[in-house]
């Protein structure tokens, strides 16, 4: 790895932590958000900040909790502490599409591959259970989003990815992690981990990456088998993980929440680590952020990894094209 050449592109672009990170679809934008309602969206090559939206001032706080990017970059969506969905139109700024959510607040925004759907997580309370709601999506009709169907959990949701093919949709909760139908919203499996599920990432069109924060490990879900049959012990209380599409590498990021550093130091180690997944071992530190890492995403093409932090600031690193070149001798995946 120290003969893969890097040039970070770093800037604060937050004045308060950043939650939300994303690349587009053809790896050309970055969206981030976070608790100070602000969505940017960024040039992934020079780090030029393109477009700003928001801050969006609510009645029950600004804090984005989750973001989302239409497959053709056009529409954004966000999930706030707050009981309506908002979309952002790229092509006409001035146009911001709202829905009322019958819900304290949103946990989880994801569009369909297609964009026809926004499927929608919404928060538990005291009162009610929290929901996974598929929306037909229609940005130019009256009504922008038809609940489709709905079903109810016990516990909050954290994070959630879809498949690659649109055909499953998994969920990281307080607890446990979940797979539905993505069609039907049938549940497919479900396994309680007794620890929140923070981040979940599509590996290679066939696994799902689960890192579990307070037990250091990091396991893979078949999603064929609908079980998991890879894990990684690491060697920090880790936030979020990005597997490479192509190479077995993967990065993490941890840290713990500053309003815990006070009562324990565990875990507490803020540097970007690279893994060899086939040895197990970490082969790269890098200090990135002066605070904890709240999402990693490597680009579609292999070469940049975005990272967002506690500390207002985002990291976007490119590697030259040996990165691809770099090899094991075995493939778990195989």
């Amino acid at each position: 790895m120290n003969k893969v050449t890097q040039k970070v592109r770093k800037l604060i672009a937050h004045a308060r932590p950043v939650l939300c990170g994303e690349y587009s679809t053809d790896g050309s934008l970055v969206f981030t958000a976070g608790q100070d309602s602000i969505v940017n969206v960024i040039c992934a090559y020079s780090g030029e900040i393109l477009e700003k939206y928001g801050p969006h001032i609510t009645a029950t706080g600004t804090a984005i909790r989750s973001m989302a990017a239409s497959s053709d970059s056009r529409y954004i969506a966000l999930g706030l502490n707050y009981e309506r969905i908002i979309i952002h139109d790229r092509s006409n700024k001035n146009r911001k599409m709202e829905q009322n959510v019958d819900s304290k607040g949103v946990r989880v925004v994801l569009f369909s591959k297609n964009s026809k759907y926004l499927y929608v997580c919404t928060a538990k309370n005291d009162k009610d259970k929290s929901a996974v709601i598929k929306y037909q999506f229609t940005p130019d009709a009256a009504q922008i989003l038809t609940p489709l169907m709905q079903v109810e959990f016990e516990e909050d949701f954290k994070c959630a990815v879809l498949a690659s093919d649109d055909s499953q949709i998994w969920f990281g909760t307080e607890k446990s992690i979940i797979c539905l139908n993505a069609e039907t919203l049938e549940n497919l499996f479900s396994e309680d981990l007794n620890a929140p599920v923070c981040d979940l990432q599509i590996y290679k069109d066939a696994f799902v990456c689960c890192p579990i924060a307070d037990s250091f490990n990091v396991f893979f879900y078949s999603m064929r088998e609908l079980a998991d049959i890879f894990s990684i012990k690491v060697h920090n209380r880790v936030n979020t993980a990005a597997p490479h599409p192509m190479i077995n590498l993967m990065v993490i990021g941890g840290g713990l929440d500053p309003k815990l550093v006070a009562k324990t130091k565990e875990g507490n180690n803020v540097l970007t680590q690279y893994y060899d997944m086939i040895n197990k071992r970490i082969i790269l530190e890098q200090e990135v952020h002066a605070a904890p890492t709240h999402k990693l995403r490597w680009s579609p093409d292999g070469l940049g990894l975005l990272s967002v932090s506690e500390d207002g600031s985002i990291a976007i690193n490119r590697f030259g094209e040996e990165l691809l070149q770099y090899k094991w001798e075995n493939d778990w995946t195989q």
